[in-house]
């Protein structure tokens, strides 16, 4: 056993031992060679040059001194003699500084660190000198030998220098090998360079862009914008980098629409991200640089062209369309309200609107209307659009048939047209066909030139209105807000009156289309008979909604606020102001966050099993078969009666109770401040002590069972009784009649002997 316990540490020690061999060996001896070697170096030239330094010297203060006399003799101001003579004394001293530092040796620079705190020499430079140290001694030694065997008389061959023909042969292996290496490593930089490059660098060049052609929209200068990054230049790159990297995938996802709409053929010159055969990462790899250079600068060309496009003049004719919207506030943080726009619009606005909005569908339904009138009206719907599928053997053999038909009348009348033309006027057919052929290629490049107009014109008009009708829309509606007594003194956000006006846009929308549908297929009573249902569910459900939107997030806010921020910013001489709108919306994204937690089934305390069976059986039910009753009772209650609890009972508690022991009102101040937090932590003990009472009770009968359980067998259902019944019927078929009953005198004796038995033999105390 004590050899186990020794192994561990004699392992770590000749771990330890190896790795000091080796740092001596590699390092420790090479560098120990080169500063002896630079050391005698410096030596041997600090011996040569130092006569000529003797000599120059004298030389030095001679002349310095002749120049000194000429000036004073020269010029008779004496302040000028004064600043010439330090001037000269300035000179002297420090020629004299650099002659003492020639005429140092170069081993105090190495050896003892050099003069101003710098070496001479680095350590790799003395390293690679011991190494080439040791190398010259290997080389000597193996001269050495070779001339020692060659006065024996002995012939020099390769085989006799101890290996070093299989050193040779193993040279160019180790060169490819090398090579190979390098060659890998250039890739790998290539590799990393090109993705730098294309996910790095090019979308802060297009984010930068995008605010360039967006600065006037925004009320902003290019000073500012410089002024800002050289204050913040991390944050201004990684806002411009994610700006840039979100329009980038909004390309790709529009170019992605386009070709589940249009035809296969059509965008050929684009790669397809879903083709199997295409592999972005094998192209890093196999491509030369020239060739990604290339890529990367006809990318710039086509992203910059597309932003002046699609950006630029859309918001310039928006600014000239509705100048009274712009400049447009997209501030992302309201000091008054301290809640970040960003945290809302992505955390609740955005997710509800690819839940409901349907936007990818919705833009491919509109995207095939405008290819088919516009093709129809060009004549280029077979260029764009796909071919509708064929139904049928019979349709497509029919089509075949014609289709030969009309081929074998195309040959017969072109035969008959080439016998009855005559060779004098075939030079003017030919020249005419390739006329008719060039106007024909000419047409076709006229209306593809047409329909990429009118797309830019329709993208101008669509992005132009997109800007201006919702925000307008939105900014009419959000006025509205501030005249609730909840919401007092809040700023109207732009961001917000885009989302407000996109769904009110929505539901106008989606009601007008849903009535136009009814009334043309003339189920008018249909339609008033579901408005009127619907009317009454949504009245049924408001009150419902109303709590769980607004009263149940404005109570999980301020309980939040209590607990974390008035404890943590708000001295204790002064009295808290509470902003509901901002506990509304810290409440609501917490809400948010614990109802995905009880859905995705996490067991935690605030999240159980029976609030999820709850939370499925309200989205089984909907909205059209929800049961009021039964969602407040099990639902909203509980939650709001848990809510006024954990805000109640510390209010009563530190307003009501210890004001009456008497304390300053300093320290009943302190105590109101902090009585949420104590009851929170008194709350988190009881829970721990519970839970670790439960533990434990677990653990205690888990070591009992192990340890004193004998045997345990798992019956499946009614076993038993079939075994009883089954043994009852071979005994009654075994044995005597007689001998079935036994005596009931026989049976008390029994138990009584058992009884006795545990009195003098009890069970274990657990």
């Amino acid at each position: 056993m004590s050899s186990l316990y020794v192994f561990p540490y004699l392992t770590s020690s000749g771990v330890l031992a190896s790795n000091l061999i080796f740092l001596g060996v590699v390092i420790f001896i090479p560098f120990s060679f080169g500063r002896i070697v630079v050391h005698y170096l410096s030596w041997l030239f600090s011996v040569t040059t130092s006569p000529l330094l003797s000599a120059a010297v004298p030389l030095k203060e001679s002349v310095l001194s002749l120049a000194n006399t000429t000036l004073k003799s020269a010029l008779t101001d004496n302040h000028v003699v004064e600043t010439v003579g330090e001037a000269l004394k300035a000179n002297i001293s420090e020629l004299d500084r650099v002659s003492n530092s020639i005429g140092n040796p170069l081993s105090a620079d190495i050896l003892d660190g050099a003069v101003a705190g710098t070496s001479r020499l680095s350590d790799v430079t003395t390293l690679a000198v011991g190494y080439m140290f040791q190398m010259l001694l290997v080389v000597l030694y193996l001269g050495v030998i070779a001339l020692i065997r060659y006065t024996r008389g002995e012939p020099l061959t390769m085989g006799r220098f101890y290996g070093l023909a299989s050193i040779a042969e193993a040279i160019p292996s180790l060169v490819r090998q090398f090579l190979a290496a390098m060659r890998h490593l250039m890739t790998m930089i290539k590799v990393a360079f090109l993705l730098v490059i294309e996910l790095g660098v090019f979308p802060l060049m297009c984010g930068w862009w995008l605010d360039v052609c967006t600065i006037r929209m925004l009320g902003k200068t290019i000073p500012q914008r410089v002024e800002f990054f050289s204050s913040s230049p991390l944050a201004s790159s990684l806002l411009h980098w994610i700006v840039g990297i979100v329009y980038m995938l909004q390309i790709s996802i529009f170019v992605s629409l386009l070709r589940g709409v249009l035809r296969s053929g059509v965008l050929y010159f684009l790669r397809d991200p879903a083709d199997p055969n295409y592999n972005p990462f094998r192209d890093l790899i196999d491509d030369p640089v020239h060739k990604h250079a290339r890529r990367v600068l006809l990318s710039v060309a086509v992203y910059g062209s597309l932003i002046v496009v699609l950006v630029f003049l859309p918001v310039k004719f928006a600014m000239r369309l509705a100048p009274t919207v712009f400049p447009l506030d997209v501030s992302v943080s309201d000091p008054f309200t301290e809640i970040p726009a960003d945290m809302l619009l992505f955390q609740i606005c955005i997710p509800f609107a690819i839940e409901h909005f349907k936007l990818r569908t919705t833009i491919k339904a509109l995207l095939r209307q405008w290819f088919t009138a516009v093709g129809w009206a060009l004549g280029l719907t077979d260029f764009l659009l796909p071919r509708p599928e064929e139904t049928g053997r019979q349709e497509a053999g029919n089509e075949e048939g014609n289709d030969r038909l009309r081929d074998a009348a195309l040959m017969a009348a072109e035969v008959q047209d080439r016998v009855m033309l005559t060779s004098g006027n075939a030079d003017d057919t030919e020249e005419y066909d390739a006329e008719e052929h060039t106007d024909s290629e000419y047409g076709f490049i006229l209306r593809i030139v047409l329909l990429l107009i009118l797309a830019w014109m329709t993208l101008l008009l669509c992005n132009a209105a997109l800007i201006v009708f919702p925000i307008s829309l939105g900014r009419a509606l959000f006025s509205t807000i501030p005249l609730l007594p909840i919401t007092h003194g809040i700023k109207c956000n732009d961001l917000y009156s885009f989302i407000i006006g996109s769904y009110a846009i929505w539901a106008i929308v989606a009601g007008a289309r849903y009535c136009i549908e009814h009334v043309k297929t003339r189920r008018a009573g249909i339609l008033l008979n579901r408005i009127w249902k619907w009317s009454a569910i949504v009245l049924k459900s408001s009150g419902l909604l109303a709590i769980w939107i607004f009263v149940i997030p404005v109570l999980i806010g301020l309980l939040f606020e209590l607990l974390v921020i008035v404890p943590m910013r708000v001295p204790v001489d002064e009295s808290p102001v509470f902003l509901l709108y901002q506990d509304w919306a810290l409440g609501l994204i917490f809400l948010k966050i614990w109802t995905r937690l009880v859905m995705l089934d996490h067991m935690t305390p605030l999240a159980n099993e029976s609030w999820r069976m709850k939370f499925e059986r309200v989205r089984e039910d909907g909205f059209s078969r929800l049961r009021g009753l039964w969602v407040m009772q099990e639902i909203v209650i509980p939650i709001v009666m848990k809510l006024l609890t954990a805000l109640c009972v510390p209010y009563v508690f530190a307003r009501g109770l210890f004001p009456v022991l008497g304390y300053p009102l300093i320290v009943n101040s302190a105590v109101y401040r902090f009585a949420w937090v104590g009851c929170l932590s008194f709350s988190s003990l009881l829970f721990c002590a519970k839970r670790f009472h439960v533990w434990f009770t677990n653990l205690h009968n888990s070591i009992r069972d192990d340890r004193y359980l004998i045997g345990r067998r798992l019956h499946n259902f009614g076993e038993d009784v079939v075994n009883k019944h089954n043994q009852a019927e071979v005994l009654s078929e075994t044995r005597d009649p007689q001998d079935v009953y036994i005596p009931q005198e026989q049976q008390d004796d029994t138990g009584l002997r058992l009884r006795h038995q545990d009195l003098q033999n009890p069970p274990p105390v657990y």
